[in-house]
């Protein structure tokens, strides 16, 4: 069973991420540019870790084929490839209140609320392998939602948003969180489907990880800053290798 109360709890604390960070994107000094790409850089390697080296091990400990937990691995980061695909060319419906708004950023928004309830779901079938796994791949999450956020902000506001109503449209998008970590825990799961819900979680957190957080530092990756991937990917990956040796310790 999903620990519901931790899980909601993980859920409701990445969305107050989500929010915290669109008020630091509307601040003067753009005092944490600098940062993000390491912040991406870290949150790939503990994804990668936390994927390989916790969630899809603890689904091949079932006893399940090894050819089904991987095709259901396979089939998770196809999903996320369809959910793409679908938002990036889903039909824009047009604003109630009459007012323009660019495509891009309406786009935005539908994008952002699917990111929301994917993460949800990731979250809490991560804590089905385990709560440090659990909690890993949410601090993980959130480590990657800053610069993801930062630049989400960005758009709606350079959109035709003013910064209160990208604010209030913020909030509803964020509750794509707990909405997404509740509907794993509504849907019931034997333990020959908890295994191939843990592979499917660690194929959408390979996919997030490296078709959605590393394409976007490759995108803001300043001359001076070549090394961050390595180090920062690095340095994700071996905390992520410690916390398995220190489980199976």
């Amino acid at each position: 069973m999903i620990p519901v109360h931790e899980v909601l709890l993980a859920a409701c604390f990445l969305g107050a991420t989500s929010l915290v960070s669109r008020l630091v994107a509307w601040l003067p000094g753009g005092a944490l540019s600098p940062w993000l790409v390491w912040l991406q850089s870290l949150a790939v390697g503990l994804l990668v870790g936390d994927a390989l080296l916790h969630v899809l091990p603890e689904a091949l400990e079932t006893g399940q084929p090894f050819d089904h937990v991987m095709l259901a691995l396979a089939a998770g980061a196809l999903a996320l490839v369809v959910v793409e695909s679908w938002v990036r060319r889903a039909p824009l419906v047009p604003m109630l209140d009459g007012t323009q708004r660019t495509p891009f950023a309406r786009m935005n928004l539908a994008g952002d609320f699917v990111h929301h309830l994917v993460d949800g779901i990731i979250v809490a079938a991560a804590f089905l392998a385990g709560e440090s796994a659990g909690i890993a791949v949410m601090l993980a999450i959130a480590l990657h939602e800053v610069p993801r956020e930062l630049s989400s902000a960005s758009v709606l506001v350079a959109g035709g948003y003013p910064p209160r109503r990208a604010f209030a449209l913020s909030v509803l998008m964020a509750l794509g969180v707990p909405a997404g970590a509740l509907l794993m825990h509504l849907v019931p799961l034997s333990p020959g489907r908890l295994a191939l819900a843990l592979a499917a979680a660690s194929g959408t957190v390979l996919y997030v990880a490296l078709a959605d957080i590393l394409p976007g530092i490759w995108a803001r990756l300043a001359p001076n800053q070549r090394a961050a991937p390595v180090i920062g990917a690095s340095a994700g990956l071996l905390v992520m290798w410690l916390a398995a040796r220190m489980e199976q310790g």
